[in-house]
């Protein structure tokens, strides 16, 4: 999700809503295959990643609570939004990372590809079985949440 402001510089999204962020610095975003500036991006501080980390704390909380499937309602949302806006969002892609249109669209139907198959894999079983050493004994693993996390991904996929 992103939304521009009037002047074209885009911002935030902590806690559920479009945020200014405490800074005043920013920077823009070229085009790297014809050094077209894109849009301006106001540039998080510590303050609004410590704003965002507790958000996604307090959001966590309830998101562990909620069973696979309902969870996957959400994912599915996402998967719709992904191909209704399939068009727009591969033309995005191309022109932040200077990628043939095709590529571009092709990254957004791996996302949505992706997607669909977090949320349908939520009504299959879930938990491995682990060997034991008593051989009336069964042991299981059983994934949950684990919080929130940080992740550094490539600037270009």
């Amino acid at each position: 999700m992103v939304e521009r402001t009037e002047r074209r510089t885009y911002r935030h999204y902590i806690d559920g809503e479009w945020a200014d962020g405490r800074g005043s610095d920013s920077f823009e975003s070229e085009n790297p295959a014809t050094g077209e500036t894109l849009a301006t991006f106001r540039r998080g501080t510590a303050d609004d990643v410590d704003r965002a980390l507790e958000a996604a704390e307090e959001a966590f909380a309830e998101w562990r609570d909620l069973s696979y499937p309902d969870r996957a309602e959400y994912l599915w949302e996402i998967y719709h939004e992904l191909r209704e806006r399939h068009d727009e969002l591969g033309e995005i892609v191309s022109k932040e990372c200077g990628k043939e249109i095709s590529e571009g669209k092709a990254d957004v139907t791996e996302a949505w590809h992706m997607v669909e198959w977090a949320a349908g894999n939520a009504r299959h079983p879930h938990g491995d079985v682990v060997p034991s050493e008593v051989a009336s004994k069964d042991a299981y693993m059983r994934r949950k949440p684990r919080g929130v996390v940080g992740c550094i991904t490539p600037w270009n996929f």
